[in-house]
């Protein structure tokens, strides 16, 4: 039968997108799972839509993400926890990908791949084509302490995102949390699943992308929409890569050279682009934009210190 999993989606006033999400839980192929949504909104709309379709659904009260990720994991009954967004549909072999990679004891996490499809109108209403510059997927892939890079590419994306995604709970009750200084809901809004990632690598897990094990997630059609989040992306962008600067100081040198080689790429890919890229003066208004946000987030860290949720650990291996 496999191991049991919980599915866990953190929600906040979205209760459409949540019952297209729960619908589409129920054509999973891996049958052995329970569904825990974590309620971190205002009203009873998300506690309506469970008991309709007869899930459980607890409440985080203080606003965000991560600590409504935290609250499900330490609520959950499954061995493996698999989470995600309120707004995306896993496609029925979703599951399926992400618990065959835990035949592995070493596996910590396992990331999956996410299938970006335009809005219909409604930007949380995802039409059935794919969204503009869908790239083709990547291949699979093991990420461990032997993987040269493996902290700036667990730090800054390389692995996977936030909603796709599967854990061994014990890791995340006993050794490693979601860090709940960061993350949607916070002044850096971003980047708590890989700091997640890279933490459990350090302390010597393996962690997968696993492309089988995929989403859709609607993003904005019309330019005007996706040019304003690029904007969004660059500041928070901005924002996080200061964070991971001064919290790891010891791995600067791969930042760096990470940083580097990713520019190089992009300069001599010179890519097709069908959205024209922000212009020079965009560019240093994100990059302004997300050193105030940084700021921001120091002083939110110091006025209101996080929960009491252990903060991700890294090993030094320079």
């Amino acid at each position: 039968m496999g191991p049991r999993v919980t599915v866990i989606i953190c929600t906040r006033d979205r209760p459409q997108p949540l019952e297209q999400c729960l619908g589409a839980l129920r054509a999973q192929r891996y049958r052995n799972f329970d569904v825990l949504v974590v309620d971190n909104g205002a009203g009873d709309s998300a506690a309506e839509v469970c008991r309709s379709h007869g899930v459980a659904c607890i409440r985080e009260a203080i606003p965000g993400l991560t600590r409504a990720r935290n609250l499900g994991a330490r609520a959950a009954r499954g061995e493996l926890v698999a989470y995600i967004d309120d707004d995306a549909i896993a496609e029925p072999q979703w599951l399926e990908a992400l618990v065959t990679e835990f035949q592995d004891p070493r596996v910590g996490a396992v990331a999956g791949r996410t299938r970006y499809m335009k809005a219909a109108g409604d930007p949380l209403v995802m039409s059935d084509q794919d969204a503009r510059g869908e790239v083709e997927p990547r291949p699979r892939r093991r990420f461990d302490r032997d993987v040269d890079g493996w902290f700036a590419l667990a730090c800054f994306g390389g692995i996977g995102d936030g909603n796709t995604m599967m854990f061994r709970r014990e890791l995340l009750t006993s050794v490693v949390r979601f860090d709940e200084r960061i993350g949607r809901g916070r002044a850096i809004d971003s980047g708590d699943e890989h700091i997640a990632f890279m933490s459990l690598i350090s302390d010597g897990f393996h962690v997968v992308h696993a492309p089988a094990a995929v989403v859709r997630h609607p993003v904005p059609s019309a330019i005007d929409g996706r040019q304003a989040k690029r904007f969004r992306d660059l500041r928070g962008s901005i924002a996080y890569f200061l964070f991971v600067w001064s919290q790891f100081p010891n791995h600067r040198v791969d930042v760096v050279r990470f940083l580097a080689s990713r520019l190089t790429r992009r300069v001599r890919s010179k890519p097709e682009r069908r959205v024209a890229p922000l212009t020079v003066s965009q560019t240093l208004s994100a990059v302004s934009a997300g050193r105030r946000l940084y700021a921001d987030a120091v002083r939110e860290w110091a006025a209101a210190p996080s929960s009491g949720a252990p903060m991700a650990r890294v090993v030094t291996l320079r």
